[in-house]
């Protein structure tokens, strides 16, 4: 799970991410849906591109890795439909081929599902999503290269820099939300 140490603590961030640590990252997606609401997106099921058998079977192993890892778990529709968590929302899953694995697992947060009794779209989860990130954090990701350049250029001639890069796509998966949500 995320635990922020070292360095990082000293990133105007810090103290919001040692909270989203210990206290879990909230999530606010905008009202509940009803059951009808789910029942329909469990209905509609995933994204062609999960039909593919081989899609498949690696995304189920993807899976299975990530429960072993305590980074999820496995909740099957029919042990909970009749009383499902408030604010579950249901996404169809996308599996696309990738090139440094064989597919990269994506939720379609924009499809439209629609009720025929009561003729009204289900929002879309990103319209009804609650922003919460501080504001102007992810504009700030467009200018990390030129500010590690600047730190570079700046640094004494003598100086010794050493430098990493971590592969972040994956750190959704460890995130906490907030209790009961």
């Amino acid at each position: 799970s995320m635990d922020p140490s070292g360095l990082a603590l000293h990133h105007p961030a810090a103290d919001l991410l040692l909270k989203y640590a210990t206290k879990g990252c909230p999530t606010d997606m905008g009202r509940p849906w009803s059951i009808a609401q789910m029942m329909k997106a469990v209905e509609r099921g995933p994204h062609q591109s999960a039909h593919d058998p081989k899609a498949m079977a690696y995304f189920e192993k993807e899976v299975m890795e990530r429960v072993a890892q305590g980074q999820a778990r496995i909740v099957l529709w029919d042990d909970i439909k009749d009383a499902p968590p408030p604010q579950l929302k249901i996404s169809p899953i996308a599996l696309i081929p990738h090139k440094s694995r064989m597919f990269w697992a994506i939720l379609d947060l924009s499809y439209k599902i629609r009720l025929k009794s009561s003729k009204v779209d289900i929002p879309l989860v990103n319209s009804t999503s609650v922003k919460t990130a501080p504001a102007g954090a992810i504009k700030q990701l467009g200018h990390s290269l030129q500010r590690i350049i600047q730190a570079f250029v700046q640094a004494p001639k003598d100086a010794k820099i050493f430098a990493a890069k971590w592969d972040i796509k994956d750190n959704f998966w460890c995130l906490d939300c907030q209790e009961g949500e």
